[in-house]
């Protein structure tokens, strides 16, 4: 696996916020006589690494990754955006359409056990994150959902992972942090 890091100038540097509690901002100049300074909220991005292909038998304790992806996420004039490599998608029904969204975090979501037939991963008592991505967002109005996302298919009898696009249809109900 390799970790990238991303570099913030500007003033964007100077007004992100070490632990996202407020939204980036940056100033505009007033448009006419009298009007007081504005702030625009800059839109949050969010990446994260996720296992999406991977092998692991039954009954396993690890799993062996055969492929990775970087999902990256944004959330721009109110809506949640998450790029799986292909194509952006936009989760925001995911969430609601009844807020406007302006962070979020992206994290790969642990896993504990594989239920009987299943479509989703989560792999046996490995406790590893894979095929899984945790998307977190917050709302205007100050609450903070998350909601986890399939990205990987159980094939070969539960023994292979392999890729699954990010769909809504594939996320679980937000819940509320």
């Amino acid at each position: 696996m390799t970790c990238a890091s991303v570099a913030l100038s500007g003033a964007v540097a100077a007004s992100a916020a070490t632990t996202n509690t407020t939204p980036a901002t940056q100033a505009t100049a007033p448009q006419g006589g009298g009007e007081t300074q504005k702030f625009i909220p800059f839109p949050r991005l969010a990446a994260t690494h996720i296992v999406t292909n991977f092998t692991f038998a039954a009954g396993a304790t690890t799993i062996t990754p055969t492929a990775t992806r970087t999902f990256t996420g944004s959330a721009r004039r109110g809506h949640v955006f998450v790029h799986d490599g292909n194509s952006w998608t936009d989760l925001t029904p995911v969430f609601g359409n009844t807020g406007f969204y302006y962070d979020i975090a992206l994290a790969p979501t642990t896993s504990t056990a594989v239920p009987a037939g299943a479509t989703g991963v989560t792999l046996p008592g490995t406790g590893a994150a894979a095929g899984q991505v945790r998307v977190t967002v917050r709302r205007a109005d100050g609450a903070i959902l998350r909601s986890d996302c399939t990205v990987s298919s159980l094939s070969g009898g539960g023994t292979l992972g392999a890729f699954l696009p990010l769909a809504t249809a594939n996320c679980s109900a937000p819940q509320t942090l």
